[in-house]
């Protein structure tokens, strides 16, 4: 058990939790949506502080992020429970975890801040990515993980390297409260972009309503313009498809983020609750690209699938191929130290 933070405190012992857009209002001795957050007392604890479920030295194109730092390796770290309840997921054995119950808590390894930051040191990692799970119900762990890694440099535990970069690998549906907290020591912020659809949420994730997800996203871009920001639209045959919508993602992002804002549209494989459901055709993730582009994005790259060109990076002015991608394993052609075309000078929205 660990204090949490973002709560506040109210009547007959219960609290109002901060860290999703579901600001859950627990009683005592009850525990939150996400199963992590217990009420003790009328304080709030999380009892997922140190405990890792998922531990891997991922190329930082399996986020998928592409345009920061490419080819490099992340510390990878997931832990149990989520806020959401998507009915495909790809993780439901750790996200529909109850992390309030014993059994799953204890017997899982646990990695301190201090440990977390010295394997990925140690493990040749340039940065740590908190994924496989949400990483907001994680908040204080992620939190004093990404600052250790921030603060403190190789030397002191004895390894050459700088600081390590941050990545939240995220639902998007942090209240803003905990983006001002994580936002001075995040480097990367890859949010999934469902669907603009309030039913796509109803019906398959169990939130009210599409629009906080979006918000949360506009808001880094326009109050911390120095965080990194990736898009996933995974496209689920029959909920999210149809040309209607990924074209409104699409221009949602321009308008929103810019033109040079990455999206990845990715396919959807049978899993959890959806094993029903057939995998996405090729066809429709290399529409979805080519509206996407269309749309004036000039990143667009197709994901879970396996494709010549689908996850290179072309310069957007001269054509130019600029970094060549398969199967996690990237090869930096044309593009120079400060992230543009080596050819033409194009800026390609990639950070070194």
């Amino acid at each position: 058990m660990h204090p949490a933070i973002l709560y506040r405190k109210l009547k007959n012992k219960a609290v109002q939790c901060g860290v999703c857009q579901r600001r859950c209002k627990i009683d005592e001795g009850q525990i939150g949506f996400c199963k992590t957050r217990v009420n003790q007392g009328g304080k709030l604890y999380t009892t997922i502080y140190d405990v890792v479920s998922s531990c891997n030295n991922d190329p930082i194109e399996k986020k998928p992020v592409f345009h920061y730092q490419p080819g490099s390796l992340c510390l990878s770290l997931g832990t149990f429970g989520c806020n959401f309840r998507c009915k495909f997921c790809q993780n439901w054995d750790i996200s529909y975890a109850d992390a309030s119950k014993e059994k799953i808590i204890n017997g899982q390894q646990k990695i301190s801040p201090k440990q977390a930051v010295k394997m990925a040191f140690k493990l040749g990692s340039k940065g740590i990515a908190w994924t496989y799970n949400e990483p907001a119900i994680w908040l204080e762990y992620s939190l004093d993980c990404a600052k250790l890694a921030k603060s403190s440099p190789a030397s002191r535990f004895h390894f050459p390297a700088s600081i390590l970069y941050t990545c939240w690998v995220t639902n998007g549906y942090a209240t803003k409260e905990v983006i001002d907290l994580i936002a001075p020591y995040l480097d990367i912020y890859r949010v999934d972009l469902k669907s603009f659809e309030d039913k796509f949420y109803q019906k398959l994730i169990a939130v009210p309503k599409a629009a906080g997800v979006f918000e949360v996203t506009k808001y880094i871009h326009d109050k911390y313009p120095k965080i990194h920001l990736e898009c996933v639209t995974n496209i689920i045959p029959g909920w999210n498809d149809d040309k209607k919508t990924l074209k409104e993602i699409a221009v949602w992002i321009l308008k929103n983020l810019g033109p040079k804002i990455p999206w990845h549209v990715t396919r959807f494989y049978p899993a959890a609750q959806m094993m029903d459901v057939p995998p996405t055709p090729a066809g429709t993730l290399i529409e979805a690209q080519k509206l996407g582009f269309k749309a004036g994005l000039e990143f667009v790259y197709i994901g879970n699938l396996a494709t010549e060109t689908g996850e290179n990076t072309y310069c957007p002015k001269c054509k130019t191929l600029n970094i060549r991608r398969s199967f996690y394993q990237t090869e930096i052609l044309a593009v120079d130290r400060k992230g543009c075309c080596s050819k033409c000078g194009e800026d390609l929205n990639l950070k070194f």
